[in-house]
């Protein structure tokens, strides 16, 4: 999808216009090795995992690979996070000079403990002003396409999706991403499909709703609110082809076991040399397991798939399974 000419008032709309579905960024997951997965099934918008404002300023390698980007995952947008409006500023400049991608993104919704306790993430829902201001810098410093990804509010009944919205529009904003949960509520309970449709009834920019898309029909839910696209993410990791699920629908694509398979040994490729071969085992262990998932014996094949102690007999237990 080619997203090149777009202004960054008209590349939301433009984007969702063609693919109203997007990849969310999520924190060791959508690195480049499972971007690649996800462009099997999916031409749309993906977002990097969440990479650390704070890290890049201070030319931290492990922070600034996580923002590397290749031409494959264009349309693609860097998430940032990190507590301080100055580190934005200089942490874009780096990534400007660095990689090319099509826009930025804040997170302001990570409910993890870690991340809260960093002043970031969903955190910043406790400080308004401080986000403004975050946005505020981050505009200043790049001429691309923003975006918020952020929640309904901190506590379980304290919404202030309203002063989002107003901040968004205040500090050029060019996209909202909205978590229908609050951070109290974390990824448990139902989404308050109300307040996402008051944000579309209030916003000037487009608003992309997330949580609970796991198929065609809480896909259509989340449109019946208006939004102009709907973010996938948990469903994603464990099943990249949801994408191509949705949009084939009545169809409801699902990949065989000589797929899934296939699925694996590439991921398991790609983890080897963005890892190395000491470290990248674990991580192709659970997409091993998550894949299997439906087919008979899953079971037993993810206790075999855990307890495998070198490489030599993962794949012998992997190839055992997914060959029956």
């Amino acid at each position: 999808m080619n997203v090149s000419n777009y202004s960054k008032e008209a590349f939301y709309k433009e984007i969702l216009s063609k693919n109203d579905l997007v990849a969310a960024p999520m924190a060791g997951v959508t690195n480049i090795p499972f971007r690649k997965i996800i462009r099997k099934f999916f031409d749309g918008l993906i977002f990097t995992e969440m990479v650390s404002t704070e890290g890049v300023s201070r030319n931290i390698q492990k922070s600034i690979k996580l923002a590397r980007i290749t031409d494959f995952d264009k349309p693609v947008i860097i998430q940032l996070f990190g507590k301080n409006p100055e580190t934005y500023s200089e942490a874009v400049k780096i990534l400007e000079d660095n990689f090319d991608a099509q826009g930025y993104d804040i997170n302001a919704g990570c409910p993890v403990k870690k991340v809260l306790k960093s002043g970031s993430g969903a955190y910043h829902l406790k400080d308004l002003k401080n986000l403004a201001s975050i946005i505020g810098a981050l505009r200043k410093a790049t001429d691309k396409p923003i975006s918020l990804k952020t929640r309904l509010g901190f506590e379980k009944d304290n919404f202030v999706h309203k002063e989002i919205v107003k901040i968004c529009h205040d500090e050029g904003v060019n996209a909202l991403i909205i978590h229908g949960r609050t951070k109290a509520e974390l990824f448990s309970g139902e989404i308050h499909y109300d307040k996402i449709s008051e944000i579309v009834s209030l916003s000037k920019i487009p608003v992309i709703g997330n949580g609970n898309v796991t198929d065609y029909e809480s896909y259509k839910r989340m449109k019946q609110t208006g939004v102009d696209g709907v973010m996938i993410g948990r469903k994603m990791m464990k099943s990249p082809w949801i994408f191509k699920s949705i949009k084939s629908f009545p169809e409801k694509y699902e990949p065989d076991k000589k797929e899934c398979m296939e699925l694996v040994l590439e991921i398991a490729e790609y983890e080897k040399g963005y890892r190395g071969e000491k470290y990248y085992l674990d991580i192709v262990k659970k997409f091993a397991v998550w894949f299997s998932k439906g087919f008979e014996d899953s079971g037993e094949f993810r206790k075999k798939v855990y307890d495998a102690k070198s490489e030599k007999e993962f794949y012998f237990i992997l190839n055992d399974f997914y060959s029956k």
